[in-house]
């Protein structure tokens, strides 16, 4: 069994010579060989394919998770080792410096994917002259605007939206999803059963968990399980920042005293308090993934409801309406528009910035709605414009303080799906294994 064990466990020198197929499946049989090739990855040569593949769509969230899991395991034992007067310990602090470097490269990376995700959805519904036209048209006319997507709405016979009481975090929003139908699970008889555990016995199925690296508890997964979860979690760090010596309950940071000072029982309590501190922070890191991907799954969904669907149809039949009883002020719309056009019809972000949007949205609707929240009439069509507005009164000591800038109505940046890897199955879990036992003397 041991042998077969040790058959599994990539060693750091393995990573380099193995072809990225092969990693996948090593992968996805023991997280550690992930941790391996994380901490190869930070600080050896290793082939284009192999880093293209950590650092790629399907795998750049674990293999973050990853190189979290060996910075906490690096640092703890240098420490050790400083402890012990182990002659490894320039070569392990020289790769968690390594390790910490290629950490910061990779929530870079994952950012760069969110960001990419968000720009993807804008170009589809916002970057065309047309549905921006429509849109802001349907803004500056708000009451005409509601009356014919009513009627529409009346005409096809469209049920109406389920009013939800509102969520007050992301764990209200999954619930309430479960509750719906939005999400198809169910409580089985052992989540009904670890709901019902007092605080004290759930926070020590939470600890377990932490110390079982290699069986996750996949019941602390589930959608109603996630708030405790993620409770339990804050309280564990909560309790162990004293005796690990941490400098808050979500860093670790260095010991702010000599280990060799005190006695070896005292000292090693605290490495084995920062290990535990330091496996808490990435169960944390798990648990708030977790949620991501439900509350990505949770939008997906609503997004292809039949219902939802049928909406947004409707919205969009109502705004062409609305632009056939108003051309004038789609026109204005269409003219302003047209600078920042990349090509015809076509908007281009670099010239219609977040800003721009903004500003120039505000600006056609003030001039678009009259006092009745009709439009005001084309510039050709209109009588003698009159004389210019007087401009907003300023603040008192507000003199010579530059306007904040800030995005205009409807651009403020809400969360959206984040890309990641697929979800695994309670059975297909990987497995954790402690991670650079070269780097490690034994325990």
């Amino acid at each position: 069994m041991r042998s077969t064990e040790t058959e599994r466990l990539l060693r750091l020198r393995d990573v380099a010579r193995l072809p990225a197929e092969v990693l996948v499946k090593r992968f996805e049989e023991d997280f550690g060989n992930l941790v391996t090739a994380a901490v190869a990855d930070a600080t050896r040569r290793l082939p284009v394919p192999v880093r293209r593949l950590l650092d790629g769509l399907e795998w750049h969230l674990d293999w973050a998770d990853a190189l979290v899991w060996a910075e906490g395991e690096l640092q703890v034992s240098a420490e050790r080792m400083a402890l012990l007067g182990d002659a490894r310990l320039r070569r392990v602090e020289g790769q968690l410096r390594q390790v910490r470097v290629r950490l910061h490269e990779a929530r870079c990376v994952a950012a760069d994917y969110r960001r990419q995700d968000r720009e993807r959805l804008e170009r589809g519904r916002l970057l065309t002259a047309r549905a921006t036209a429509l849109s802001w048209l349907s803004k500056a006319l708000p009451g005409e605007y509601a009356a014919l997507f009513a009627a529409r709405v009346a005409e096809l016979d469209i049920p109406p939206l389920r009013r939800a009481a509102a969520s007050r975090d992301v764990f209200d929003s999954i619930e309430q999803a479960v509750a719906h139908g939005c999400l198809q699970v169910t409580a089985s008889p052992e989540v009904t059963a670890l709901l019902e555990l007092p605080d004290d016995i759930f926070r020590a199925a939470v600890a377990d968990d932490v110390r079982e690296q290699n069986a996750r508890n996949v019941l602390l997964r589930h959608p109603l399980v996630l708030r405790r979860w993620h409770a339990g979690l804050a309280r564990l760090c909560d309790l162990t920042v004293g005796p690990a010596r941490a400098s808050s309950a979500t860093a670790l940071a260095r010991l702010p005293l000599d280990l060799a000072e005190l006695p070896r029982q005292e000292a090693m309590q605290i490495i084995n308090a920062r290990r535990f501190f330091c496996a808490v922070q990435q169960r944390r890191l798990d648990c708030d993934r977790t949620v991501r991907t439900l509350m990505a799954e949770i939008v997906r969904r609503e997004r292809t409801d039949p219902v939802n669907t049928a909406r947004r149809e409707a919205g969009g039949y109502a705004r062409l309406r609305l632009a056939e009883a108003h051309p004038e002020a789609y026109a204005r719309i269409r003219e302003e528009l047209r600078v920042y056009e990349s090509e015809p019809g076509h908007l281009d972000p670099a010239r219609l910035t977040s800003d721009e949007r903004g500003a120039l949205k505000a600006r056609l609707l003030a001039e678009l709605a009259g006092p009745d929240g009709d439009p005001a009439p084309h510039p050709s069509l209109a009588a003698p414009a009159p004389g210019p507005r007087p401009g907003p009164r300023a603040k008192p000591g507000g003199e010579g303080r530059p306007a904040r800038d800030r995005p205009g109505p409807g651009q403020g940046r809400g969360s959206r799906p984040v890309p990641g890897p697929p979800a695994r199955t309670p059975a297909g879990y990987p497995p954790f294994r402690t991670a650079c036992r070269s780097a490690e003397p034994s325990r």
